[in-house]
């Protein structure tokens, strides 16, 4: 049984981060220790993860009972956010540029999508647009993202699902190899999974898709 509860120092508070947790990396078996997790998308939830001198663990229901989610998710979110990452913008053969959050010691680059528009503005990316950005979270060490600005949406799609499947297959720290749109906080999966015939095709929500008939008739 943890002891978290009953041992967890002030000092402690430091290593609490805010975290994305995949849906595949809590066995069904113990999913009723994790009853706090909070769904954030479709094969993402949010947690929080305790970063120890050896190890970094998702906190359990028996953890987060002892001072409560909101007791330490305001010091987990502080704490992402501090969190050293590189940005790195990508330009694509087409003209489309995607932005890179990454670090490859960082086991919480990817959770900076939890405080997406701080973090973004920290680390000297885009501005981002009232009409949100599209982004991949494959894995622990990468957030790649492109704003919905130009009318280069088309080959950033590509270009992210791409990404995205190949760095969810190599890890590691496996997060989802769906693209995502990010708008004003919600997060909405725009991959559909086709399990008879096992393929992914991109299927945008028809608000996404005037967007995207708009921005690519303005070019």
């Amino acid at each position: 049984m943890s002891d978290l509860t009953t041992r967890l120092a002030p000092e402690q508070l430091r290593s609490v981060y805010l975290r994305l947790v995949a849906d595949e990396s809590v066995p069904e078996q113990a999913r009723p220790q994790f009853g706090y997790l909070r769904r954030l998308a479709t094969d993402l939830m949010v947690g929080l993860a305790l970063d120890g001198p050896e190890s970094v663990r998702v906190l359990d229901d028996r953890d987060v009972a002892g001072l409560g989610w909101g007791e330490l998710s305001a010091p987990g979110r502080a704490n992402l956010l501090a969190e050293p990452v590189d940005y790195h913008a990508v330009d694509q053969p087409g003209g489309a540029v995607l932005h890179l959050l990454g670090h490859p010691e960082s086991v919480f680059a990817a959770s900076k999508l939890l405080v997406f528009e701080e973090a973004v503005r920290a680390a000297g990316g885009p501005a981002i647009p009232e009409e949100g950005v599209l982004l991949v979270v494959p894995n622990r060490h990468n957030l790649l993202f492109y704003p919905l600005a130009d009318g280069h949406v088309a080959e950033a799609v590509n270009a992210l699902a791409q990404f995205g499947q190949g760095a969810y297959e190599d890890g590691p720290g496996r997060l989802s190899p769906r693209v995502f749109w990010w708008r004003a906080g919600e997060l909405t999966s725009i991959t559909h999974f086709d399990p008879a015939t096992r393929t992914a095709s991109i299927v945008p929500p028809e608000e996404l898709m005037a967007i995207m008939r708009r921005l690519v008739g303005a070019a």
